[in-house]
């Protein structure tokens, strides 16, 4: 992929954790999901993460899902211990792999049962 998420970096970089949400649409039951780094460069490919799951966008569980990915340019997939009955998945980048204030991702997927 040729494009890809970028947290702000020009004018005013902010601090970790970053953020994106994923609304599935309807509640599903969710299995885990997948991020592809940014492929064209390394800048802010993401190291640490935490995954949390909700029923209407405003009030959070506690992580479902926390870890560290491998320093490469390969799909990452991360599959829950129990499936997650939820409409939105909120994916956090907690760190870099290059020790940058910013996070990248080329694709993000959300895995459904």
């Amino acid at each position: 992929p040729n494009t890809y998420w970028h947290t702000m970096w020009s004018v005013t970089v902010a601090n970790y954790p970053h953020w994106v949400d994923f609304d599935c649409g309807s509640v599903k039951t969710l299995k885990g999901f997948t991020y592809l780094p940014r492929q064209d460069s390394r800048n802010g490919n993401i190291k640490q993460y935490r995954v949390q799951v909700s029923q209407d966008g405003s009030t959070w569980s506690q992580p479902v899902s926390e870890g560290q990915f491998e320093n490469n340019q390969r799909e990452k997939r991360v599959v829950f211990d129990k499936p997650q009955r939820a409409r939105f998945l909120r994916f956090t980048a907690l760190s870099s792999q290059d020790g940058q204030d910013f996070a990248t991702g080329a694709e993000f997927s959300v895995l459904e049962e």
